[in-house]
């Protein structure tokens, strides 16, 4: 006898929840019977055309064995098989990533989903696989693993902070047997906020007692928070700094200094190796009400001292203001301002070199401006020029000013109405694309309404330009404005403002080249809206901006956010 038959369909495992078509070819002499057998049991004997319809609804769920046999006369054959998974169940995700209803995920962070079973590669695609980011769908790249148990999906443009992001299976993601996901596993929601924690200085102490507070800080490499601490613990004033790692701060050696009298503003720098150098202006003589600028640096042993003191004129007699910058050849640089008290005052800008103190050019007067400058800020160019904005102090009304060394000397970019009517009056600088000076402060005379929005205006060859004032600072007066360009040049803000509860809220906002974009999400004004000093934008060496703030609860405590991309 000369017979073959062949399982034509299903071609090889098949998986099923309902009606599967079974076919039988024969080739050669017919037999006398043809059985289709399941399990070793007769399950259907087949005529020509032989095809069967077989509902595997009544079937148990599992693995099934199907066999044809042929008899011709008292013989009997036993022939192909093909093994049958049937399968009612429908699929779950068994993990998501990010967790659902996560709320500071990175934006970089993978989207991921693995199913309870392996899942038909053909039904999980983009038209499937939705990503949604508030109210706009995302482009994206569905792809599904080898054993097509895991889902990764890359997110393509219009993937950014901070709406809500919601990812949704459709019904037409299906199980090899045709089965669609549970309802409960077809989406899930997180948040792509526009800050998230960074660094371990996050929930750090800043206020130990009311003997113990906290001054200028930074961060190192690692994310440790490095701060200048005042210790009045005792009948001498000490000038502490403390590092802050594995929840506790740990003190560089013993104190920087120590006065009877006491210590007046503070400002801090990090080497390449981590050690901290810090200035600050320290009285001497309370009765003369002499004051003078000192610098020491952490040699990973003990503190030592930059020079005796950082001065220009010795009949200045207070010195103050200390605000420390790294220069282009890698040495600390310092600007400072130098009084006699009433009569004069001058800013004055040095560089370390090594040995000492190496003025950059001669002090210069604000006298034709104001008897009183205030809070230098010093940043430098790519070229190295050096750029100082400053605060010319009025009885009433403050203003801001910048002045840039070329040719040797300080010479003023020209003034304009960068007007301040607040106590403790204060100005931000940072340099953009194109060594573009860049400076905040807080307008308060009336320009953008009653109160004192946040100003911003950039130097554009001969005069300032405003950028304008971000429209979540008009109608409040705008507080400690601080401003930071990137590694990319993008330029940063950050203010905060009174609430009608008396309590502090704070803002970001971010310049798009021609309006300012709102960074404000929930990561911020967490808990307690009261703050208890000036907020910070802090560019990391890596060029990524870090937000940080001491935020008032049970106690005070730092708060530090990274941009999110």
């Amino acid at each position: 006898m000369n017979s073959e038959v062949r399982i034509v369909a299903p071609a090889g495992v098949a998986h099923t929840n309902g009606v599967l078509e079974v076919r039988l070819e024969v080739a050669g002499n017919v037999p006398d019977r043809l059985e289709l057998l399941r399990d070793g049991e007769v399950l259907a004997v087949l005529e020509p055309p032989y095809v069967y319809a077989w509902d595997t609804t009544v079937e148990a769920e599992g693995e099934h064995t199907l066999r044809t046999r042929t008899v011709f006369g008292e013989t009997v054959f036993e022939g192909e098989s093909r093994e049958v998974v049937v399968d009612r169940t429908p699929p779950r995700l068994v993990t998501r990533t990010p967790e659902p209803g996560a709320q500071m995920v990175w934006v970089k962070a993978p989207i991921q989903a693995e199913f309870s079973e392996p899942m038909r590669v053909d039904t999980v695609t983009s038209t499937t696989v939705r990503l949604t980011v508030g109210d706009s769908e995302v482009s994206r790249t569905v792809g599904l693993s080898g054993d097509g148990k895991t889902l990764t999906v890359s997110p393509g443009e219009g993937y950014a902070p901070s709406n809500p992001v919601r990812l949704v299976l459709t019904e037409s993601v299906v199980d090899l047997a045709g089965n669609s996901l549970v309802p409960e596993s077809r989406g899930w929601d997180w948040v792509v906020p526009f800050w998230i924690p960074w660094g371990t200085g996050n929930g750090a102490r800043t206020y130990l007692s009311s003997d113990e507070t906290m001054g200028s800080y930074t961060f190192d490499t690692a994310g440790n928070l490095i701060a200048v601490w005042l210790d009045k613990a005792s009948s001498y004033r000490h000038l502490r700094v403390r590092r802050f790692a594995n929840g506790e701060w740990t003190d560089y050696g013993s104190s920087v200094a120590a006065s009877p009298h006491g210590f007046y503003g503070d400002s801090i720098l990090l080497t390449a190796e981590g050690n901290p150098i810090v200035a600050w202006t320290q009285l001497h003589d309370a009765s003369s009400f002499i004051m003078r600028v000192h610098v020491a640096r952490w040699t990973g042993s003990t503190w030592e001292q930059l020079g005796t003191s950082v001065e220009s004129d010795a009949a200045m007699k207070q010195k103050m203001h200390p605000h420390l910058e790294w220069s282009p050849s890698g040495q600390p640089a310092i600007a400072w301002s130098e009084s006699t008290g009433q009569e004069e005052t001058t800013v004055c800008a040095a560089v370390w070199n090594s040995t000492e103190w190496s003025r950059i050019g001669d002090c210069f007067s604000a006298l034709s401006i104001t008897n009183d400058s205030t809070n230098p800020v010093l940043r430098y160019k790519s070229d190295a020029t050096p750029i100082i904005a400053w605060i010319a102090n009025g009885q009433e009304l403050h203003s801001a000013f910048v002045n840039e060394f070329t040719n040797n000397t300080w010479n003023p970019l020209a003034a304009s109405d960068h007007f301040i009517s607040q106590q403790g009056p204060r100005v931000s600088l940072t340099i953009g694309t194109g060594d573009t000076p860049f400076i905040a402060w807080t307008d308060s005379i009336g320009k953008h309404g009653p109160f004192g929005a946040l100003s911003t205006s950039i130097w554009a060859e001969s005069g300032w330009e405003s950028l304008g004032p971000p429209a979540l600072s008009i109608g409040y007066e705008a507080l400690k404005p601080t401003i930071q360009a990137d590694k990319t040049g993008f330029l940063f803000a950050a203010w905060s403002n009174s609430t009608d509860t008396n309590g502090v809220d704070l803002h970001a906002a971010r310049w798009t080249g021609l309006q300012w974009e709102s960074l404000d999400d929930l990561t911020l004004n967490i808990g307690s809206h009261n703050y208890s000093s000036p907020h910070s934008l802090h560019m990391t060496q890596g060029g990524e901006i870090i937000l940080s703030w001491e935020q008032v609860e049970s106690g005070s405590r730092m708060r530090v956010r990274r941009f999110n991309r």
